[in-house]
């Protein structure tokens, strides 16, 4: 039988944290998106190739700033070491300027 008891009980189990989680996808800046992006690759073992990620994310790559305009989207792929050699994955980011202000991360390592 159903009671409202176990139906909050389910409620609360289901509940999550305020916490950033690994699968985040919207952020209030893109710093916050790229640095998070950043940090799941590094959890998984990965180091970040410096250069790459200075001249694709700090000066922005292709585009003039890293950050996308309201509809807009930027991809970047930044080259991964694994033990100081370089691998042949990379992490691509892609950022999605939204309506509301937040941006959308899409992020991958492949």
């Amino acid at each position: 039988m159903i009671t409202l008891k176990s139906i909050i009980e389910a409620a609360k189990l289901n509940e999550s944290p305020k916490t950033k989680k690994d699968n985040d996808t919207y952020f209030k800046s893109a710093t916050d998106a790229v640095m998070f992006a950043r940090t799941q690759a590094e959890k998984r073992g990965f180091q970040i190739d410096e250069d790459e990620w200075n001249s694709q994310i700090t000066m922005g790559g292709r585009y003039s700033r890293t950050r996308p305009s309201v509809g807009k989207t930027h991809s970047f792929s930044i080259g991964l070491l694994k033990n100081g050699k370089p691998q042949r994955k990379n992490l691509t980011i892609t950022l999605y300027g939204m309506d509301s202000g937040n941006f959308e991360l899409n992020h991958y390592i492949n």
